[in-house]
């Protein structure tokens, strides 16, 4: 795949993601991550249910979405209820949304495209997306979020999963109307403005194809305090912040810092080692990268943020998590 074929497939997310995909592609499986996998072990249980023998749904493709949260993390996600399993087809295309999770900050999940035609299989190399209320269709722009690919096994030659991070509280959302992720192509028309080729939303490949995000909570969470009083919302899978008033940075201004370092922080006093060797440039706080497998949404203290662990552990076991040195305790 070159890098225009990456680029139509994650919708002209910034450039600079192009490159960090490429370099740590490899690393999305939870067994090259920098964590020490004997402490986690010994915090990973069920997060939302008692340990035991009970039926609960199996994630659709829970392989592919093994591969963004470990193979531990999609049994604990399935413990929980947490699989979707919503499916809508229109025969070129069926749309799963294999799982969903809100914080009351953020949506996330996983959700594979499937091509169900050989003539499909071209136009899912171009798919794209944006967010719009589903009351009406208008675009909420901008959001501060994305949906990313993952390569290897998540990618084949007719069937994508990727992992996605919306927020759904800030202050260019109207949080009390229906959110809705739509899907769509850009094609050119053979026509010009004077200014180049004319560009348009194509839906003849993916008329129908949509599905609504969660504004509320779906999962435990717990709020964590740094010594300024700084919060930050704990969760099974991650951490976040998300500022009411966050605004997109113009004329390129940097507003927050990339993360160098991150540490979970057991109630036995354990630090589990997330991220010990992360992107060590200032970024603009928009979008979603991945360094070192870890998956980052906007920049540290930009009011628009959150990280991932990669799996999914249990909050009771969490007393705190640090971030480039700074602690956010109970």
């Amino acid at each position: 795949m070159n890098e225009q074929e990456f680029m139509n497939i994650t919708g002209g997310i910034d450039e600079r993601y192009v490159a960090e995909y490429q370099s740590n592609a490899k690393v999305h499986d939870l067994n090259r991550r920098k964590i020490n996998i004997g402490i986690v072990a010994a915090v990973l249980v069920a997060t939302m249910a008692s340990v035991g023998v009970f039926a609960y749904t199996q994630i659709t493709h829970r392989d592919k979405v093994s591969i963004f949260y470990s193979e531990d993390g999609v049994q604990k996600l399935e413990e929980s209820m947490l699989a979707n399993g919503y499916t809508v087809s229109n025969g070129k295309f069926e749309l799963t949304v294999d799982v969903e999770m809100c914080d009351g900050n953020f949506t996330k999940g996983v959700y594979t495209m499937t091509a169900l035609t050989d003539d499909a299989k071209e136009h899912l190399k171009t798919m794209t997306r944006k967010l719009v209320y589903a009351d009406t269709g208008e675009w909420i722009y901008p959001v501060g979020g994305a949906s990313e690919a993952s390569f290897g096994e998540a990618m084949s030659e007719n069937e994508i999963s990727m992992q996605f991070s919306y927020p759904v509280h800030n202050s260019y959302i109207d949080a009390s109307r229906p959110i809705r992720l739509v899907f769509f192509e850009y094609v050119k028309t053979g026509e010009t403005d004077g200014y180049g080729d004319t560009v348009v939303e194509d839906y003849t490949y993916y008329d129908g194809i949509y599905f609504d995000l969660l504004s509320e909570p779906n999962v435990p969470t717990k709020t964590l305090h740094a010594e300024d009083s700084t919060e930050i919302t704990l969760t099974p899978y991650g951490v976040s912040q998300l500022d009411e008033n966050w605004v997109y940075p113009e004329n390129d201004e940097i507003i927050g810092t990339a993360v160098n370092s991150f540490v979970v922080i057991a109630t036995d006093g354990e630090r589990i080692e997330i991220l010990s060797d992360g992107d060590t440039s200032p970024v603009r706080g928009l979008g979603t990268g991945v360094v070192n497998g870890i998956i980052i949404t906007g920049a540290y203290g930009s009011g628009n943020f959150s990280i991932e662990f990669g799996t999914v552990l249990n909050v009771d076991n969490i007393s705190g998590v640090e971030i480039n040195g700074v602690a956010f305790m109970e």
